[in-house]
Formats: structure tokens, C-alpha cells, sequence
């Protein structure tokens, strides 16, 4: 079979759940003899010129191809310059790229950089497109459907998205990070640290901007209409991959898709891990999630204050930078690397992932279970659809709900995680069920 990804670019590039998510099954189904092409939204040379592919290398059987004068790639900062962002181009640049390569399939895993004609010019070819879902993009132009504390559940016929959306990156930034020079120096040393200066603002949450004099309902009417430019290419794909219930709940809000399933995601380091549980003689909490709001922090740090102060022998480890730590605290603030991850459950008695905005997933939960360890989430993290007996789903933002499952004792946890073949099958079930119908209907009409 011939495949063509579309995602946002090979690691260290790019770094992420998406990134790991698609890279692991490019090299899986590479591995398994496809021909497995990457497409990703490269450099823009002259802004509003037309598209053109580039076959820049082969990367672990897959092969490379930039897409030069993409759509600019936002990623979560925000939107304000719409006519950029819904540009046409040539069709037929399209039509002629699928017409050469053949694809049996394209996989999408993002619309960032993507124009609406390259999804008509598949339907054109008569190629199946497939499109997992792992963020809001497209429905929410900053990605998380939530700002300042809250979730996005009711944008007011999109008046929140300008108060969201008053502090974007420029496009010349933009166009900066979508150059050959960022990708070569995005790990020195000092682009990591501004990088890492602008996402503290970006996080910071208790402060609501301040609009200035701005035609409120004149902005409101562009978010709509780059709303409905991304929802008319959702409704254009084929299938739509949503990895959650919870995804599925928030793009049914929207959009109706051709053809829809919801089937968990996994990834290639994901197996049944036998571990022998150390006590400490404490509860020991995980949270592997960054220690921000959004996450569900502040609710995990309540909870954990107030059993701390009845008296609990708990132990919170946080693997991100944290403000006034606590003395039950443990934490790393430089993180973890995915190798210590089987160290680091040894002596867990809990993991907890209490978000409060919709995660579409939850790669951590996963990788807790794989490794016996039992699990607390919110009922805004994507990964409660594979809980069952092996864990607790609490109301998000409800600290007592979050005590009192914190304090249950989960026995035994059976390991039941699923493999990556098994994956690897479900999508190829994606890819080919079309076309096996419309064999079957063609078989019938004979």
C-alpha cells in the first residue's frame, strides 16, 4: 500500500504527541513493507505564491516531503491575520502531486499549514483521506478550546476568540519558525531559553487581557468564517480517526463527519510491563503532566494541601518546574526522559491526571497502566475510555471527588493494554474499508 502522512514535521523539529504518535506508525507500516510517504508544511518562500513538494531525504525507511508555501502553521499561539490563513491556491498543483505519487491513502494528522484544495484535490484522484484527531485545531485557534481558566463550551458565536487571540505570533515570526534556519538552531541553547520565555507567558492564566477599542462583531464574523474554512475540510474527509469519546464529543459539536469511529491510539514503547511495586510506606502520586492549570494542577494541589493537613502520609513527585513546593512534594523540575519511566512506576501507587481542558488523549495514562499502575483521571481526559476496572474517573475541577479517589486503594490492576499490531490492523481496517465497500457493492451489482 501506498501511504502519504500529513503531519507537522520529524522530530527534533517537531517534538509532541502528534509527532510521536505519527513518526511511530510511519516506521511501523514502513517496517511492514508499505511505501510510506511524510508530507509536512515547510518553508514559505513568497508569501501567496503556489505550493510545491520537495523530496528532501529518507528518514527511517520514510520518505520526506516539504511542503514549500504552506498555510503558516500557528501551533497554539493564536490567530489574527485571517486572509492568510484561508488563502487559495492552485488545485491543480495538488491534483498533479497525487496524480505522481498514487497514494492508496492519506493519513492527516493536523490541518496547521494545510490548504482546504488539497483535500479536493484527493476527493478529485478518488483517494481515501483518513484524519486522526489530536488536538481542536481548526474548531479553536488556539488548539485547546480553553483560556484563562476555563473551557471553551460556548465561544458567544465566537466573541471569546478575540479576547484569546489578542496577543498571536506575528506571521514574520511565523515565517521565521517555518525556515530551514529555525529547524537548524530550534535546540541551541539560547532559542530554547526564549522559547521557553514565551511559553511561561503563554501559560500564565490569572490575568484577562484587556480589549481595546475593537468592532467586536466585525472580528467576531472572521473567527466564524475561518471556522467554517476548517470545518468544510473535516466534512470533506472521508473518515474521521477520533481517539476519545471526549474528542468525538467536542467535533460533533461542529462539524458531521462522512464516516467517523472512535478507536484509542497507542505507541511503538507501549507494552505489558511486569513491575514489582516498592513501598515507601507512603502514597506515592504521580503527576507527569506540566504542573499548569489547564492540566488540572491547581485542582491536584488543593486535594493533595488538605490531605496533607488531615494528616495523610502522601508524597506528590512532579516532573515539571513548581512554585513554592511543597514539603510532601518531590519534584524534578528538568523533567523526565521516557527511559526512566519504568523507574519512576516502581514505586507509584497512583498516577493522576486530572485536566480540565479536553485532552483528546493521554499518552501518560497508557504508559501508567502498561506498567500496573493504577490510574485517576478526570472526565475531560480522552484516555478514560480505557480505564474500566483499572482505575477512577473523577468530575473535573471537583477537589472532593479527587480526595476521596486519591485515598482508595486500587489492589491489583489488570494489565491490559493494547498492542501496537493490533493498531497497526485497526488502521489498516481504516485505510481499506471504502474501498472493500465499494468492491462489495460493485461484486453486488454484477
Amino acid at each position: 500500500m501506498r501511504i502519504l502522512h500529513y503531519f507537522l514535521g520529524f522530530p527534533p523539529y517537531r517534538s509532541g504527541g502528534l509527532t510521536k504518535y505519527a513518526f511511530d506508525l510511519m516506521k511501523a507500516q514502513a517496517t511492514d513493507g508499505h511505501i510510506v510517504m511524510a508530507l509536512w508544511p515547510g518553508r514559505i518562500k513568497n508569501y501567496c505564491a503556489q505550493p510545491m513538494v520537495k523530496e528532501t531525504r529518507m528518514v527511517e525507511g520514510i520518505r520526506s516531503l516539504e511542503l514549500i508555501n504552506p498555510l503558516p502553521v500557528p501551533l497554539d499561539e493564536g490567530i489574527s491575520e485571517f486572509d492568510v490563513y484561508t488563502s487559495p491556491c492552485d488545485v491543480n498543483v495538488y491534483i498533479t502531486f497525487l496524480n505522481v505519487e498514487k497514494p492508496d491513502v492519506i493519513h492527516i494528522h493536523t490541518l496547521m499549514g494545510m490548504h482546504k484544495e488539497f483535500i479536493q484535490a484527493a476527493n478529485q484522484c478518488k483517494i481515501r483521506t483518513v484524519m486522526t484527531s489530536h488536538d481542536y485545531f481548526g474548531l479553536c485557534p488556539k488548539v485547546t478550546l480553553y483560556r484563562y481558566g476555563k473551557c471553551c463550551d460556548d465561544d458567544n458565536g465566537c466573541r471569546k476568540c478575540i479576547q484569546c487571540n489578542l496577543t498571536p505570533l506575528s506571521l514574520k515570526s511565523i515565517l521565521l519558525m517555518q525556515s530551514p534556519l529555525y529547524r537548524w538552531t530550534k535546540n541551541t541553547a539560547i532559542v530554547k531559553k526564549l522559547r521557553k520565555q514565551h511559553r511561561g507567558q503563554f501559560f500564565r492564566e490569572e490575568i484577562l487581557p484587556e480589549m481595546p477599542n475593537l468592532d467586536i462583531e466585525k472580528l467576531a464574523e472572521k473567527y466564524r468564517k475561518l471556522r467554517t474554512y476548517y470545518v468544510d475540510m473535516l466534512e470533506s474527509i472521508d473518515f474521521i480517526h477520533f481517539n476519545s469519546t471526549v474528542a468525538e464529543k467536542i467535533y460533533r459539536r461542529y462539524m458531521t463527519p462522512k464516516d467517523s469511529d472512535v478507536i484509542s491510539i497507542t505507541h511503538q514503547g507501549v507494552s505489558s510491563h511486569q513491575r514489582i511495586h516498592m513501598e515507601t510506606g507512603k502514597r506515592v502520586i504521580l503527576c507527569l503532566a506540566p504542573a499548569k492549570p489547564f492540566k488540572g494542577w491547581d485542582i491536584l494541589k488543593t486535594a493533595c494541601d488538605q490531605l496533607w493537613a488531615e494528616g495523610k502520609n502522601i508524597e506528590l513527585r512532579v516532573y515539571s518546574p513548581v512554585q513554592n513546593p511543597k514539603s510532601y512534594m518531590r519534584v524534578k523540575e528538568e523533567g523526565y526522559s521516557y527511559a526512566e519511566l519504568g523507574q519512576i512506576m516502581e514505586e507509584a501507587d497512583v498516577l493522576v491526571a486530572p485536566s480540565i481542558w479536553y485532552e483528546t488523549f493521554g499518552f501518560t495514562v497508557l504508559e501508567a497502566l502498561s506498567y500496573g499502575v493504577p490510574v485517576i483521571v478526570s472526565n475531560h481526559v480522552g484516555a478514560k475510555d480505557i480505564i474500566a476496572q483499572n482505575g477512577i474517573v473523577v468530575r473535573a475541577g471537583n477537589v472532593e471527588d479527587l480526595k476521596k479517589a486519591i485515598m482508595t486503594t486500587i489492589l491489583t490492576v489488570n494489565v491490559d493494554v493494547k498492542d501496537w499490531q493490533t493498531f497497526l490492523n485497526e488502521n489498516y481496517e481504516i485505510y481499506t474499508s471504502r474501498r472493500r465497500k465499494e468492491n462489495e457493492t460493485a461484486r453486488i451489482s454484477n
